[in-house]
């Protein structure tokens, strides 16, 4: 969902890709996000991918949604440190919530709220990568 909203205020200026420290290869977005994403009137065409070393040396800049997925890319790959923040951490380092959490299993309402919380954050990392 991040990935699709994000492409949709940047467009090409900017190269976005999305993976996750426990996604299953190749599927497809869950009904919810599909749902929320065709009620902005954004489409996706996404297929999960695991993160992997190349990727994450591929980044200027690694976001994640949730402290526990910074923390276990920093331990399983050290060099990214420098670069690694929750999404929330870097639009706002002193917030007190970091963590943007995972609707997956939830109600439709819960996806809602979790876009409206990225779309809140993205609006920020736009202005701040255009600084």
């Amino acid at each position: 969902m991040a990935e699709v909203l994000l492409r949709s205020r940047l467009g090409t200026d900017i190269e976005v890709k999305s993976a996750g420290v426990q996604a299953y290869p190749d599927s497809p977005a869950s009904e919810g996000t599909k749902a929320v994403l065709a009620e902005m009137g954004l489409e996706e065409n996404h297929s999960s991918k695991h993160v992997t070393e190349e990727l994450l040396d591929w980044a200027d800049l690694v976001l994640t949604m949730t402290n526990s997925h910074k923390q276990m890319l920093q331990t399983f790959f050290p060099q990214v440190k420098g670069y690694l923040y929750t999404l929330k951490e870097f639009v706002n380092p002193n917030g007190a919530n970091l963590d943007i959490a995972d609707p997956i299993g939830g109600p439709i309402e819960a996806y809602r709220q979790t876009a409206a919380e990225i779309e809140e954050s993205l609006d920020i990392l736009v202005k701040k990568l255009s600084e």
